[in-house]
């Protein structure tokens, strides 16, 4: 919240003054009933002038509570449960000022002109219509009555009936156009769903050739079947492919444990089994047998010995050779013959695999390709499904639509629940005259405007009246009201010569509060100032400062009222020429000016011979210093505070201001104007003083109207101030008010008399 912004100075007082009905009641009342009364006698010849026979004609409409049900069971026939709030509805629709002009248009010119001024227009006339048709329900019936009042019969029967029957139209009307929204909007409702079951027709059509069946259900879908077969056939072929794999894997695993073995047994026995190594070691060992017979005998270098031996080591080498030959040539077949088997099996297996993997392969193309095909079919079928069961609400809509408005249709020609009882017929003798309602609007115009007069000027008086409307201007109450002294009492010595007075004992009370406000908070310098000139401010404040004199010894009163002082008019002594202002002008103490006036008074500080606006203020602060180093209480009576510099100089350095109003003089917003002053400039304390002793002043009319009106100025407000002083006391207003109209009441009584005759006896 922002500290700086400025805060209200009165936050509770309020700043217009409330109307104070009692008061205006014992002010005005007198007033109001005499003049009231006078216009209204003054009003009496006039209403015999303008009072006229009445007559009355008027029809019944029956409001049936039940009527018979059409094919449609969609609203309740029945307003037995709330029939009397049907048929006040249906009494202030017939006054409908739609009703009333159309009535009146129907109406010939003559039967207008009876009726109803003649050049007026129909708006107009329905208006006038509204206060001469009155419709109201028939107790423990179901009946309305329609009647019509006129000081001329004629026309009032075909008003009647023409009125009636054109809120019949209207009802009939209304009942015809009240499903005319619902209708339109049905109507279009239907357009739309016609428009879109045939476009959902014709997707379904396209939809039908893309897939090949009109059937939305998956039992339908051929592709999807196919899938499944296929599916059936890819598992037969991947198993059938791992399978190859598997055993080319073991072919080769196979082939290479294999051809790690050595084959050298198999060869060896391939070589024990040759034939013809046989013959040859038989061979060989039977000429080595003849050989080694002939070296018996034969030394070992015997050439002979050496020859049989190098035939024989031929022969032995000639046989190993041949064995490592048939070695080498079994080695050879054998190896080659396992290499070829692995090789023969190597190459059936690849075959296999290769032959698997492939035949996958075109299965499991042909199987993506029926799943495109499948899921694609799917597809058509969701939406075939979703569209017709689409075509299937819509239709359904489209039925309830056309059901429906076949209903309201026929609705709109149902009976009204209102119909015409017995017509009206034109009334053969008056039922009375409308003298007594013009005798109520005179009477009401008469007092009326009276009151409205002074409720005016009530309500523009801002004058302070009540000790309440203080505290409704600052939020606080009053200190007790100073009433007026009794005669014979010297105003400024109330508190010494006559202590038993009310107003007297009224000045001690507040004395006591001022004491009650130095012992709590230390109150020493007391400020009297007045709203505005002339409240009694320097009597008040005096009278105070003599009840605080028998209370506390020292106590002080200053006349600050520099060049418009009072003080010596009331104490009938010279107005001294040394004062406030000498003590101002000069250096001298407070004491060399002021003055004893005795025993339990206070002593006296006058104003001195000089203006205002010479007067130096720098001594205020020096002034106050002194006073309180002296004396106990010190009574300052200063000007109005919204009309001088002083007091508001002096208030910077009081403890306590006392604002003096005068009742039925002060104005409410003077007073918080002043207020709002004194709160600006912080004052610790601040008590509101209503006096109601002093001398009123006279107000007159632009000083009391404080906020007029512009029309006011164009006013001559003086003639009327002048009367309203010229007037006679109320009783004495009484007896020329009765002299004046006892005459005009006579007159009135014989015209009256001969009109009577006249009626009795028209030739």
């Amino acid at each position: 919240m922002n500290e700086q912004a400025p805060r209200e100075a009165l936050p509770f007082g309020k700043p217009l003054k409330s109307l104070d009905l009692q008061g205006f009641l014992r002010r005005y009342g007198l007033f109001v009933i005499v003049i009231g009364s006078f216009l209204f006698t003054l009003s009496v010849p006039v209403v015999l002038l303008l009072s006229k026979p009445n007559y009355e004609a008027g029809a019944l409409m029956r409001i049936d509570p039940v009527i018979p049900s059409l094919i449609t069971k969609s609203e309740d026939p029945s307003i037995i449960n709330y029939y009397q709030d049907y048929a006040n509805t249906q009494a202030r629709r017939m006054k409908d000022h739609d009703v009333l002009k159309k009535t009146v248009e129907r109406l010939t010119p003559d039967q207008k002109a009876a009726i109803l001024p003649k050049a007026l227009p129909s708006e107009i006339c329905a208006n006038i219509l509204n206060a001469i048709i009155h419709v109201k329900t028939v107790p423990g019936t179901h009946l309305l009555e329609i009647t019509a009042s006129s000081p001329r019969k004629e026309g009032l029967a075909p008003l009647i009936n023409n009125f009636m029957q054109v809120f019949l139209e209207k009802i009939r009307k209304d009942n015809e156009m009240k499903d005319s929204e619902r209708l339109t909007f049905l109507q279009q409702k239907k357009q739309a769903l016609t428009t879109d079951i045939g476009t959902i027709e014709e997707k379904l059509n396209i939809l039908t050739k893309e897939i090949s069946t009109a059937d939305y259900s998956e039992n339908f879908n051929l592709a999807n079947l196919s899938t499944i077969e296929l599916q059936k056939q890819y598992i037969n072929a991947f198993t059938a492919r791992l399978t190859a794999e598997h055993h080319l894997e073991e072919v080769e695993k196979s082939g290479k444990d294999l051809s790690k073995l050595s084959l050298d047994p198999m060869i060896e026995e391939m070589v024990m089994g040759d034939p013809s190594l046989d013959v040859t070691s038989s061979w060989t060992y039977q000429q080595q047998q003849q050989l080694r017979s002939t070296t018996d005998g034969l030394t070992p270098n015997n050439p002979d010995r050496i020859y049989v031996e190098q035939r024989m080591k031929a022969m032995q080498e000639y046989e190993k050779k041949l064995l490592n030959d048939v070695r080498k040539t079994a080695k050879t077949i054998l190896y080659g013959k396992r290499d070829y088997e692995l090789k023969k099996d190597l190459i059936a297996a690849t075959n296999q695999s290769e032959h698997a993997k492939k035949q996958e392969t075109v299965i499991h193309s042909e199987l993506d390709s029926l799943k495109k095909e499948s899921v694609r079919i799917s597809l058509g079928l969701h939406l075939g499904e979703a569209l017709e069961a689409e075509l299937k609400h819509k239709r359904t809509l489209l039925e309830q639509i056309d059901t429906r408005i076949n209903e309201l249709e026929i609705e709109g020609k149902a009976p009204l629940r209102l119909s015409i009882e017995s017509r009206a017929r034109e009334p053969e003798v008056p039922i009375g005259s409308n003298t007594q309602k013009l005798l109520i609007m005179f009477f009401a115009a008469s007092f009326g405007s009276v009151t409205l007069l002074f409720l005016g000027i009530e309500f523009f008086d801002n004058r302070i009246r009540r000790p309440e409307e203080i505290k409704l201007a600052l939020g606080y109450p009053p200190l007790p009201t100073i009433v007026k002294a009794a005669a014979g009492i010297p105003p400024h010595r109330m508190a010494t010569d006559a202590p038993g007075d009310l107003a007297a004992l009224t000045i001690s009370s507040i004395a006591v509060h001022f004491i009650k406000e130095q012992n709590r908070n230390n109150v020493k310098i007391i400020i009297f100032s007045g709203v505005d000139e002339g409240v009694g401010t320097t009597t008040i404040a005096l009278n105070c400062a003599q009840a605080l004199a028998r209370m506390k010894p020292n106590i002080l009163f200053i006349d600050a009222n520099i060049g418009n002082s009072s003080l010596h008019t009331l104490d009938r002594m010279p107005a001294p020429n040394e004062g406030l202002a000498g003590f101002l002008d000069s250096s001298s103490p407070l004491c060399d000016y002021t003055l004893s006036a005795g025993s339990h008074m206070p002593d006296l500080l006058y104003a001195g011979s000089t203006r205002e606006a010479s007067a130096l203020q720098y001594r205020f602060g020096e002034l106050i210093e002194q006073a309180k180093a002296a004396y106990d209480v010190i009574c300052i009576d200063c000007p109005p505070a919204l009309e001088s510099s002083i007091t508001t100089h002096i208030a910077l350095h009081s403890d306590l201001v006392c604002l003096i109003c005068l009742g039925n003089s002060t104005r409410y917003r003077t007073l918080r104007q002043a207020a709002e002053s004194l709160v600006k400039l912080e004052i610790p304390a601040i008590a509101i003083i209503m006096n109601e002793g002093g001398i009123r002043k006279s107000m007159n009319i632009d000083r009391l109207l404080e906020s007029k009106p512009g029309i006011i100025s164009k006013i001559n407000t003086g003639s009327i101030e002048k009367f309203l002083r010229n007037l006679p006391p109320p009783n004495q207003l009484l007896a020329i008010l009765r002299e004046k109209i006892q005459p005009i009441i006579t007159a009135i009584r014989k015209t009256a008399t001969r009109h009577r005759k006249k009626k009795k006896d028209p030739s």
